[in-house]
């Protein structure tokens, strides 16, 4: 009878809750959509400082009767921190590398090294602790990034700062998910947390001294970004992450968040005329065999038939 409570425990410790992965699925197709957005405005002659004050200005004055209800909680240190860093650091990180390199790399490299990232840093510092499926998809899928890499600095040295800036990014979003989920924010307060930090230190910066090209751009492309960069993914999109994380914890969430190289690479080539090579095809494979590793239940119904056997023994 022990082992049989034992058991069902473990089964229960690694199921993972419908609505968790429905808002985890959620937040992998608006992230898919920003970087197939965020592509088309580089290659529209938007500057990244134009894109960063679009992307968190948009969103400051759509969401300001909130966020004034809410400033108390947003005026905390720590929301600071974590505007500092998935709103500023993040962004200029990640148009950086859109500006210098192609959405096929984006669309593996930015939800692939995440899981590594997020996976590291819950490790050392939230104190998350990992089956062995988890740590095994990462592993794979680090494989995959590492033949991506490899590619571009051997044959193709046009892309590796975009590529790095990327790697960056990754950091810098692998810390903020950790302790969004530390300090325990709803995610709610936490996106406009993040809204109103990144938008009041850098709308000075911007205005003071950066070069602005928005007028330079076709109103219809303004509009797309102002949309979705501004409703879609700095709103919508942190809701739905930042709901996934609380219901099924950041690595889980992390590595679903790989599945968004399936779908935007794909329609990356077609869409914008880029290359499809071989470090590409090896990346997706290997990122989405770790994706499922990471995440499918069969994996878990291994290592619970594995338990069996040694409680059964």
């Amino acid at each position: 009878m022990s082992n049989t409570l034992n058991t069902g425990s473990a089964f229960d410790n690694h199921s993972l809750p419908l609505k968790g992965v429905m808002y985890a699925l959620g937040a992998v197709m608006i992230w898919t959509g920003f970087i197939l957005v965020s592509k088309a405005g580089a290659l529209a002659a938007l500057a990244i400082p134009d894109m960063i004050m679009v992307r968190f200005g948009t969103a400051f004055i759509l969401f300001s009767p909130f966020i004034w209800r809410h400033r108390k909680t947003i005026s905390q240190w720590r929301m600071g921190v974590l505007g500092a860093i998935g709103g500023l650091a993040y962004a200029v990180s990640v148009f950086n590398g859109f500006s210098q390199a192609p959405a096929t790399h984006a669309a593996l490299l930015l939800p692939g090294l995440m899981p590594i990232m997020i996976a590291v840093f819950a490790y050392f510092v939230a104190g998350e602790r990992h089956n062995a499926s988890s740590w095994v998809g990462i592993i794979i899928s680090s494989l995959g990034i590492a033949a991506l890499l490899i590619e571009t600095l051997t044959s193709d040295s046009r892309y590796w700062q975009g590529d790095i800036s990327f790697v960056v990014a990754c950091v810098f979003w692998g810390i903020f998910t950790v302790l969004l989920r530390r300090w325990k924010f709803a995610p709610w307060h936490a996106t406009l947390g993040i809204i109103t930090v990144t938008t009041l230190l850098f709308t000075p910066i911007y205005m003071l001294f950066l070069p602005h090209h928005i007028l330079d751009v076709p109103l219809q492309m303004v509009g797309l970004q102002a949309f979705y960069q501004g409703v879609m993914a700095t709103t919508i999109q942190m809701v739905f992450y930042g709901r996934a994380v609380h219901l099924i914890g950041a690595t889980k969430m992390g590595g679903l968040m790989a599945l968004v190289p399936v779908f935007a690479s794909v329609i990356a080539v077609p869409l914008f005329g880029e290359q499809w090579t071989i470090g590409l095809t090896i990346a997706l494979t290997f990122i989405l065999t770790g994706t499922l590793i990471s995440n499918l239940p069969v994996m878990n119904w291994l290592g619970l038939a594995r338990r069996k056997q040694l409680c059964s023994a």
